[in-house]
């Protein structure tokens, strides 16, 4: 990585599952991806040591941001599909629903142009995308003081792993050398994450 493109931005996108995806256009102020870590312990044998180790702890992730419309984080919260209130006069969000799976996608790139987080990175940019499958919002906290802005933190949390052993995160990256970050495809189906 030449030319450091995480140090500026990074592009966030939120797909529920069967769903359209959003790139947030939320101001995020932070983010903090956490778990994911395992334990080991060494087992006496005769012959020594063997390791035995723990399957991989619940990941959680968590974004603090400035919202840019009334909706940005609302509709997930609500566990829906789709941003039914997003830009649009009068939507009202009056039930929810617990269970929604959902992609969180980061992507980091010098690349111009960038829509969102689960787009093809080409020629000499270069660029880090880490994505999260079946990740359930388990909160939304907001929070202004006065004469301050309106802030938001919403938190995700996800096993490593899947019912079928299928890994629920991934990382991908690229070098300003030729090649391409393919695009991520929908997000239909838990065992076609990416």
């Amino acid at each position: 990585m030449n030319t450091k493109a995480w140090f500026e931005k990074c592009y966030v996108s939120i797909t529920a599952l069967s769903g359209a995806e959003l790139a947030l256009q939320t101001r995020t102020t932070n983010l903090n991806v956490s778990g994911g870590g395992f334990d080991l312990e060494g087992v006496e044998t005769f012959g020594g040591k063997i390791s035995k180790y723990t399957t991989r702890e619940d990941m959680e992730i968590s974004m603090d941001g400035i919202p840019v419309s009334h909706a940005e984080f609302d509709w997930i919260n609500a566990g829906q599909t789709a941003s039914t209130a997003f830009g649009v006069s009068g939507s009202a969000i009056t039930s929810s629903t617990l269970g929604t799976k959902y992609r969180v996608t980061f992507l980091w790139t010098n690349q111009s142009g960038v829509t969102g987080a689960t787009q093809a990175i080409t020629g000499s940019n270069e660029a880090r995308r880490r994505s999260f499958c079946d990740a359930y919002c388990t909160s939304l906290e907001e929070t202004q003081d006065a004469g301050d802005m309106l802030t938001c933190t919403i938190n995700f949390k996800l096993a490593p792993e899947d019912d079928t052993g299928l890994q629920n995160w991934g990382i991908w990256a690229k070098d300003t050398t030729a090649g391409t970050l393919s695009a991520l495809n929908a997000f239909t189906s838990s065992a076609l994450k990416w």
